[in-house]
């Protein structure tokens, strides 16, 4: 029996069919590491300062707030490589509706473009704002620190 056919023949539009699925699959894998990335930071971000601080004779230091970033930048980074694959891995899926589509009578033409897949657009968009929004606090603590507003 063949692969990807009900009445046993391969097509060029099964082959198309099982492709995008295992793409579209290995995308959702990569989209949920990204997420679990996310949450993963926020899980390390309090111990990681907590660790600094004991190092520190249990005194706020700015050293503390840089362990902090650093954790963040980290995972930044990570999650921005692993949303560029994600990226890569859709732009792959475009040829292959495009075949599909070609084959279809009448012509079917809505199928997703691709988005961009450049590395600096991976490390600089909505989904990272999260990253922001922890750096931007964290640099908030260490303002403060160091104005000595907190001590």
């Amino acid at each position: 029996m063949s692969v990807g056919s009900d009445d046993g023949l391969v097509t060029a539009d099964n082959l198309d069919r099982e492709l995008l699925e295992q793409l579209h699959a290995a995308t959702l894998k990569v989209s949920d590491s990204c997420f679990e990335l996310k949450k993963l930071c926020a899980t390390i971000l309090v111990p990681a300062g907590t660790l600094v601080a004991v190092f520190t004779n249990r005194r706020l230091d700015s050293s503390v707030f840089v362990a902090g970033l650093a954790v963040i930048v980290a995972f930044w980074l990570a999650d921005s490589v692993s949303y560029y694959y994600q990226r890569k891995l859709r732009a792959m899926m475009t040829p292959v509706w495009e075949r599909r589509a070609s084959r279809c009578v009448p012509l079917y033409t809505h199928f997703p473009k691709p988005a961009s897949t450049r590395p600096l657009g991976a490390a600089f968009n909505a989904s990272m704002i999260y990253y922001l929004i922890l750096g931007l606090l964290v640099l908030l603590g260490l303002l403060l620190f160091e104005t000595g507003v907190i001590s």
